[in-house]
Parts: structure tokens; C-alpha cells; sequence
């Protein structure tokens, strides 16, 4: 007697039954379909005392006579048949076990830092989570929804519900649910200890290291980048962490990297966007370095006359040794495929993680003069109506190296908070602007006007936009507070300027106070 051929009836049936198996199986024609781990009950029409089932390779397939037919379980991915035998026939069925292209487990953890963490952050620490702490299928893709991604205060932990679908060739697809646990460590605030100006060489020609400068432990650095590919075939500009010790290191991380591009102002505006947004709340992501490991910061393929642009806070939160922070450049060629998934991502550790040194990621290089202690600068500005402007310089007064022998001409990277106090002595209500005015070439500028958020387009030289209004009325004093950072890949230094509304000589000025 044929297997689950009786009648059409039969075959209907049985079509059923294998449709409702936890495997997929689609039916006896199609044979059986299971991921590894999976088990299916198949069923068999008929008399079942004398029945018999055996796997062509039980290593693979696993089958147990059942009451009405037999169990069958993938083991391990492969192919084979299953040989039924019932009245004294024989019938195969084809199998075929294949892995899933996951595993998803019911938890994982992730760990940011902020007051608070901003959703931006928490997200990025669970995507890193997901794609370090979860097994994948090679060239598996990562398709991750939200509900909702909360900011998470100092102290406070998180559950936070995500849903995974990934893919990857030769594999089930894998679908579930996933709960990440995301604890903000509270780490205390702290300003940067030095910037890390990594622009010398700008223009980049060749195979060589670009900047080196090591971290010491409970220490912090802003590190810029920006680089110009000036030669004739595509090259990698990749800077890392590097923990060559034999000792576990902790890292907190703010990153803004820029995708290539050719608009140098572009790249900057991109770069600073990203990293002021998070800087501000002193949120980001902790990264814990194994022994021995790398990890990317950025690693980009620009095109020839591409540029990559960048800023990271990058804070050495708990280890015994000093880490080295290297950006080296290298043709193309010579990328290791392992670092591969690197080069689309902005924040390529969470694509690839700590990643063990090897002989191609500790070739020589120098440290760097370019560190320059305190990145910050204090301003003030008084203005009342009825006399003059009130005239702000950005990135005119240069802050020394720590070598004392050279200084950074436009102040690119340094934050600026300034203080300014308005006043209007007169009888009558007046309105005050504020407007940005780059006064060396083409800029872009991004500010925090008592905490709201402002970024401006591409301005040209001597070009205005004004970037907020007040109205004063007689005799009323107001304070405002701006924070504020010279951006790479713009002309510095540029101009505040505080007037009477409509003051002004441009009458083509960018009026970004339109958007309130």
C-alpha cells in the first residue's frame, strides 16, 4: 500500500496533517522540510502494526514509529530519504534539513550611558547587541523592528521588545521576538580631556598612518577626522581602538561619522549633526574590549576626491592599560575581508564587534603632535538696543597643542558655550535677531540656543542666516545661553552677530526662525 495515497480524500488529509507540522512540511510529494532542531509528526494512512521507517542517515534525520505514523527530527543540515515500509512495500520520502539562518535567544543585554541615553543611542546599542550576542548564518541579513525605543535615565534599566527577521542564503528564515535589556550605567559627566585633531595629512595620496595617540584609564578624548582621497584609485581610511594588553578594557562611545561624499561642508554638517545631538546629553554606548582586540570607529571606502568626515568622544571607563587609537589609510586592495562589513556602516562596531589583533592591524605608526588639551572655550556678549551689535568670533582665538609649539588655526572641534545677556533700555518693545555669518568661506554651523537645536544649510561667504529672534519689551533684560562648535570641512573663523532685527546688509538672509 502507497503512503498516504488511498483516495483523495487520503491525500487531502494527509496534505493537512504535514501543513500544520511545526516543520513546513508541504506534503509527501515535496517530502519533508525541517530546520535543524525542528520535529515533525508525520502521518500514515492504514494498518500501522506492521509498519516500518528508517532514515537514510540518522545523523541527519531522526525517525521514531509514532501511533499513527513517525516523528521525524533534523539533526544537522543535509539530505536523504526515509524509507516507510508497510505491507510488505516500500515507499521513499525525501528529506532535506537545513539550519536556521539565526538563533534568537529570549534575552540579551546592552549597556549605554547619558543623561539620559537618547533613543538614538539606546537603539544603536541594540543593534550592536543583537549583531555580537546573537549566532548568524554567513552573509545572514538583520531586519530589526520597534515598538518604540524609550531614552533611558542614569541608573535605570530597560526591557526593551524588538522583532527580528533575518535571512541568509541556504537557510530558514528566522523569525521572533526578542527582549533587550538595556541599562544605563550613569556614568558621571565629564568634559573631554583633550582633542585629538586628526587632519594632518589632510589630502591623502598614499599607504601610510594618519594619527596615533593612546588613552589612559578614567581618561577622554574628542577625536576629529577629516580626509580628502587625492590620489587615482579608491582607498580605506579606517581609525580603531586598540587593546594590545592582555587585560579587559570598558570604552564609552559618541560617534558622528560621515557617509563619502565630495562636499567637504557636507561632510562636516553630517559628522557634527550626529555627534552634537548625543554629545549634549552625554549619551552613549559602552563597548567592553577583550584582551588582544580592535575595534573600528570608522572604516570608509572613499572614492578618489571623496572626503570622510568625523567626530567621537571616546571614553576609557574601566581597564588596567593604556589603548591605542590609530587612523591609518590603505589602498582597497589590502582591506581584510573579515573588516569587510565595515565600510557602509557609520557605526561599523556594532557590524563586526571586538575583533581579535592581527600583524595587518599593528603596523608602524607615530604618535601625534595634534592633541590640544581642554577643547573648550567660554564666551560672553552684551547687547542693548540702541547700541552696537554685539559682534561673536568663532574659531579666531586658537587653543594651543599640548606641546605648547603649535596652535589649531579655526578652532575646528572645540565647543563654545557663550552667554549672552539682551537688554532694551528703550520705551518701546523692540525685536533682536541672531545671525550666523561665515566670514571665511563656505560654512555650515550647528547650534543649541537655550537647548533647541539649530543647523544651517551650506552658506556662502558673507552669506547670513539668522538663526533666532527675541522680542524685548522696555526695560526687559533676557539671558540666553549657545553652544555651539566649528565644523570641519567649513571656512572658520565665522560670526555671531546680535542686532535689531532686519539689521542687517544681506537681503537674501536664510531665515531659519520661520521653522519655529
Amino acid at each position: 500500500m502507497g503512503v498516504g495515497v488511498i483516495s483523495r480524500r487520503g491525500v487531502l488529509g494527509f496534505v493537512a496533517c504535514l501543513c500544520l507540522a511545526a516543520s513546513c512540511l508541504a506534503g509527501v510529494s515535496k517530502g519533508i522540510r525541517l530546520g535543524v532542531g525542528d520535529t515533525s509528526n508525520v502521518w500514515l494512512p492504514g494498518d500501522q502494526s506492521n509498519v516500518k521507517v528508517a532514515s537514510s542517515d540518522p545523523l541527519i534525520l531522526e525517525v521514531t514509529k509514532a501511533k499513527s505514523g513517525f516523528t521525524a527530527k533534523g539533526l544537522r543540515p543535509g539530505q536523504g530519504f526515509v524509507t516507510v515500509t508497510q505491507k510488505g512495500k516500500d515507499r521513499r520520502i525525501d528529506f532535506a534539513v537545513k539550519p536556521y539562518a539565526a538563533k534568537i535567544p529570549g534575552q540579551i543585554t546592552a549597556e549605554v550611558s547619558g543623561e539620559p541615553a537618547i533613543p538614538g543611542t539606546v537603539q544603536g546599542a541594540i543593534e550592536g547587541s543583537v549583531k555580537q550576542q546573537l549566532t548568524f548564518a554567513p552573509l545572514a541579513k538583520v531586519a530589526i523592528k520597534y515598538e518604540h525605543v524609550p531614552s533611558i535615565s542614569p541608573g535605570k534599566i530597560v526591557d526593551v521588545p524588538i522583532k527580528l527577521t533575518v535571512t541568509a542564503p541556504g537557510t530558514l528564515t528566522k523569525t521572533g521576538t526578542l527582549t533587550v535589556r538595556v541599562s544605563n550605567i550613569g556614568l558621571k559627566q565629564k568634559d573631554e580631556d583633550a582633542l585629538w585633531y586628526c587632519n594632518d595629512p589632510e589630502r591623502v595620496t598614499k599607504k601610510e598612518n594618519l594619527f596615533a595617540a593612546e588613552l589612559k584609564p578614567k581618561k577622554s578624548a574628542r577625536m576629529l577626522y577629516h580626509h580628502i582621497n587625492d590620489s587615482s584609485r579608491d582607498m580605506v581610511i579606517r581609525t580603531m581602538v586598540v587593546n594590545d594588553s592582555d587585560f579587559p578594557a570598558t570604552i564609552c562611545l559618541t560617534p558622528g561619522d560621515s557617509s563619502p561624499t565630495t562636499d567637504p561642508v557636507a561632510a562636516g554638517l553630517r559628522a557634527g549633526d550626529l555627534f552634537l545631538r548625543a554629545w549634549v546629553n552625554d549619551s552613549g554606548e559602552v563597548v567592553n574590549l577583550p584582551p588582544r582586540t580592535c575595534l573600528p570607529i570608522s572604516c570608509r571606502r572613499l572614492k578618489p576626491k571623496e572626503v570622510i568626515s568625523g567626530l567621537c568622544a571616546i571614553r576609557y571607563v574601566d581597564g588596567e592599560k593604556k589603548l591605542l587609537v590609530r587612523a591609518d589609510a590603505f589602498p582597497v586592495e589590502d582591506l581584510e575581508p573579515r573588516w569587510a562589513p565595515t565600510l557602509a556602516s557609520s557605526t561599523p562596531w556594532r557590524e563586526v564587534g571586538p575583533m581579535t589583533v592581527r600583524s595587518w592591524d599593528n603596523t608602524p605608526y607615530n604618535i601625534s603632535e595634534h592633541v590640544y588639551p581642554e577643547p573648550f572655550k567660554a564666551k560672553s556678549a552684551e547687547f542693548s538696543v540702541g547700541g552696537r551689535f554685539a559682534v561673536i568670533r568663532l574659531g579666531q582665538e586658537s587653543i594651543e597643542r599640548s606641546d605648547n609649539a603649535g596652535v589649531l588655526d579655526g578652532n575646528f572641534g572645540v565647543i563654545y558655550t557663550i552667554d549672552a545677556t539682551l537688554s532694551n533700555p528703550q520705551e518701546e518693545s523692540t525685536n533682536i535677531e541672531l545671525v550666523f555669518e561665515p566670514s571665511a568661506g563656505y560654512s555650515g554651523g550647528i547650534f543649541f540656543i537655550d537647548d533647541k537645536y539649530v543647523i544651517t544649510p551650506k552658506i556662502a561667504t558673507k552669506g547670513e542666516a539668522r538663526i533666532a529672534r527675541y522680542r524685548l519689551y522696555p526695560g526687559e533684560t533676557r539671558k540666553i545661553k549657545i553652544l555651539t562648535m566649528p565644523l570641519s570641512g567649513s571656512s572658520y573663523p565665522a560670526t555671531l552677530f546680535v542686532r535689531i532685527f532686519g539689521a542687517g546688509s544681506a537681503s537674501d538672509i536664510i531665515d531659519l526662525t520661520k521653522r519655529d
